[in-house]
């Protein structure tokens, strides 16, 4: 039971961080940022739901987030 609490927690965290990533690129666009340190590239978007997409396959591979009943 702990496992699926810690995965949903897990997950509902990574989708709101790439969530967070593309609403800040789509502000930068929309305010006309285009330098500086607060601008945020399509790249900079990429590589971060890149890295959390990877985090969550690492989470499904994993044996030791795998439920006591043996499914994921």
């Amino acid at each position: 039971m702990e496992v699926r609490v810690v995965k949903a927690f897990i997950h509902a965290m990574v989708w709101m961080l790439v969530g967070m990533v593309v609403m800040a690129r789509i502000y930068c666009y929309n305010l006309g940022i285009t330098s500086g340190p607060m601008f945020i590239d399509w790249m900079t978007v990429w590589v971060t739901g890149g890295a959390l997409v990877m985090f969550e396959l690492l989470l499904a591979f994993d044996p030791s987030f795998k439920d006591d009943n043996g499914s994921t």
